[in-house]
This record gives structure tokens, sequence and C-alpha cells, in this order.
């Protein structure tokens, strides 16, 4: 049986069971959808290291946290409200659960990506679908604090609140796994989940070990591509889709864009593929000398400098798309995926009224920079944000600047070359 007939069963499958929840059918009793749907599942999803293979595996231990631990936990608790290790191991239980929020930024910053690449949603509907995802962070976050303030919430309460998170997450595991996987296993190459997974780490993993590393070999590479190049999904696929969103998780039922997607520019910017790589390419770096406004310096060495500065780079082009960012250690994650795309999709959906209203500024002329601090775990996040121009005062672009600024809050004196000795540890 060969893949693109598979793909072809599993594209009937998603069809049958979100037309099943469609119509009024329980998420419960559609399990048994799941369970036969997981047998036409593709084979790299069981290969160590996958992303499929990752993606699955929290889900099962996030299940296993709510259903074996945290819900137990909670009767025991109402049971015996006089036992503090009951409360304990409650709170413990939820602030394992809200280690969700590295499952969730995998799926906002790698996979909503190349349901917008191909065609099936809008980027619009993938910062929706993000917004879903706040408010079960929030919900968690809820139950979270209600059982760890002084004094605790009343015992009701504190039950609504963990039932509510509970409820949300295994909701959302379920459209997980009955839809957005099976559907991204149909969508994607095998370059495109050699991309996720290059984001794994950046991203950091829920409930698991880190996993093995994956890659494809060139021969799964040849065969993904030319199944991807003869596969489509259907008009009725697309639109039951759609209305599983709206419906179900209260999704507007929509495919086009607004006039947010883009400020200026063209609208048909590559996103995050091979069409946005350089059209030159020199085979050694070293041998290239750019001659800049003041000396030179080569191909090998710009990006060198880049790495080692103490500071994360962005470079957001006149498109108001995310064509560049430094690879040295990122105080916020960011990934390969996001190359081409606008980058208001990068940001929460609380925030991209506040990232249009200062693009648009930069655009207008009317101002050159905004800067903000937030304090992150404790430490103290420098954020800047800089209108790029040349010469001429055209607008290129912005600069997004981030910096950890936490160890410069207490500097004393002067450290100089001189008196450098008397710092050393």
């Amino acid at each position: 049986m060969d893949e693109k007939y598979l793909n072809q069963i599993r594209e009937k499958h998603i069809l049958k069971t979100l037309q099943f929840l469609q119509d009024g059918g329980d998420f419960e009793k559609a399990s048994l959808l799941l369970e036969k749907g997981r047998d036409d599942q593709n084979p790299y999803a069981e290969l160590a290291g996958h992303p499929l293979r990752t993606l699955n595996a929290e889900n099962t231990a996030i299940s296993d946290l709510i259903d074996n631990h945290l819900l137990p936990d909670l009767k025991k608790w109402q049971q015996d409200g006089k036992n503090n290790e009951w409360l304990d191991n409650l709170r413990d239980d939820l602030k394992k659960l809200k280690t969700i929020k590295y499952h969730y930024k995998r799926k906002e910053n790698s996979l909503y990506v190349f349901l917008v690449k191909y065609g099936l949603i809008s980027e619009d509907t993938s910062s929706e679908l993000w917004g879903v995802n706040d408010k079960i962070r929030d919900a968690i976050k809820d139950a979270y604090e209600s059982v760890n303030i002084d004094p605790i919430s009343d015992m009701y309460v504190v039950e609504a609140k963990v039932e509510k998170a509970a409820h949300q997450v295994k909701q959302m595991i379920f459209v997980e796994e009955t839809a957005l996987f099976p559907i991204l296993t149909i969508l994607l190459t095998s370059e495109d989940w050699h991309m996720v997974k290059q984001d794994e780490l950046e991203m950091g993993y829920t409930l698991i070990k880190t996993p093995a590393m994956w890659r494809p070999s060139k021969e799964d590479d040849d065969k993904s591509n030319l199944l991807h190049d003869h596969s489509q999904l259907s008009e009725d696929f697309v639109e039951t889709f759609h209305n599983f969103l709206h419906y179900y998780l209260a999704v507007a039922k929509t495919t086009k864009d607004d006039n947010l997607r883009v400020l200026k520019g063209d609208p048909n910017y590559p996103v995050g593929d091979t069409k946005s790589c350089p059209s030159l390419v020199f085979p050694d770096q070293g041998d290239i000398n750019v001659k800049m406004e003041i000396g030179s310096l080569s191909l090998k060495e710009i990006p060198a400098i880049f790495n080692v500065l103490p500071i994360d780079l962005t470079f957001v082009d006149s498109h108001d798309r995310v064509k560049w960012f430094s690879n040295s250690d990122r105080v916020f994650p960011r990934t390969r995926s996001v190359i081409g795309r606008p980058v208001i999709r990068c940001h929460p959906p609380k925030s991209i009224n506040k990232v249009l209203e200062i693009l648009d500024e930069f655009h207008k002329g009317e101002a050159d920079d905004r800067d903000f601090w937030v304090n992150v775990h404790g430490r103290t996040i420098y954020l800047r944000f800089y209108a790029v121009r040349d010469n001429d005062d055209n607008y290129l672009g912005c600069l997004e600047t981030v910096q950890d600024v936490t160890a410069y809050q207490n500097l004393n004196g002067e450290k100089t070359l001189e008196n450098q000795d008397k710092f050393e540890k």
C-alpha cells in the first residue's frame, strides 16, 4: 500500500471524525475513531526523535498527569482538607501542567506556519488558534493561583478552576490528535519536519526528556517531495476543517486575511520556504569581503560577530516580514519557520495592535525607536526597536534588540585594564 493511497485514507478518516463532531458527536465517544485512525498514521511518527512522536509522547504524559495525578489528588484533598500532603501534591501537579506552555509554543511557532504555507488556514486564523491556547494557559494559571494564595480559595472554587483547566487541556489534546497532527502528516514534507525538529530545542519540551536526534535521509526527502507534488486536500476537507474550528473552538470561519496581514509591500512575499533563500551563494565565504561604510568584513566574519554579541537581534524588512535573526542564545525563542512570515504573527494576539502601532510609526517617519523592559523569571530584559533607514531616509525595516541586563544593574565603581585583577574570581 503506497503512501499516496494512505494519505487518501487518512483524509477520509479525518473528514469522518470532524463531521461526527460537527454533527454534535461527543469528543469522548469520538476517541474510538481516533484510535482507529492511528492505525493509518505515517510510519515516520514512530521513529525515535521524529517531531510527531515527540508531540504524541507529550500528550500522553499530559493526559497521565491529569487522569492519574491532578484529578485524583484534587478529590483526595477535598475528602481530607486537613491533610497538607494532598494540597502539596495538587500544587505540584498544577506546576507541572503549566509546562504545557512549551508544547503550545512549538505549535504556535513551528506548526501553524505550515497550515498557512499550504493554504489550509489564513494568518488571521493562526492568531485565533494561538488565542485558544492562551485561554487554556490562563485557565491553568487561574487554577494554580487558587491553591497558592493565602488564605487558599474556597474548596469548591478550586475544584471548578482545576476541572475547567483539565477539561480544556484534554479537549485540546483531542483536537490535536484527531485533526491537527493527522493533517500535518498529510501536508508536511520530510524537509518541513526536519525544520520543526531543528526548532524544538529552542522551544523546550513538556513533561518528557529531550528526545533523540532525528533527520531524514536524502531518500526520505526525495520520496516525500515527489508525494507532496501530487497531494492536495479536497475542497470538502478544507471546508469541513474550517467548520470544525468554528463550531468546536469558536474560531472565525474564514480562509481570507484581513488588511493586517501586510502593512506595505507585496502580499505574495515567500513564506519560510526555499523561495526565501538567497539566490547567490558562495562556496567559500572566507574569500568574499564586503566593503562597509568604514572598513570591510568577510562573509565568514559577519555571522561570527553577530553570534558573540550578548544581544538578540531580529530584522523585519520593509514588508513587515521577518527576514533574519541572530543565532546566539536567545532570551525569547525564534524558529526558522518564521522567516518570511508577517512579524505580527510571531506575537500573541493581545500584542498585535501594539506591534502594528510601532511599525506604522516607523513607516510614516513619526518615530525612530521604541523601548520596553520586562521581568522574566527574575531577569530584567531590555527590548528596543529601531527604524532602519538608508542615507536617503527610505525605510528599510525594523531591528529588534533584546538583552538580559540583569548583571549590569548592580555595577559599582570601575573595572579597568589596570585594576581588572581584583575583579577576577
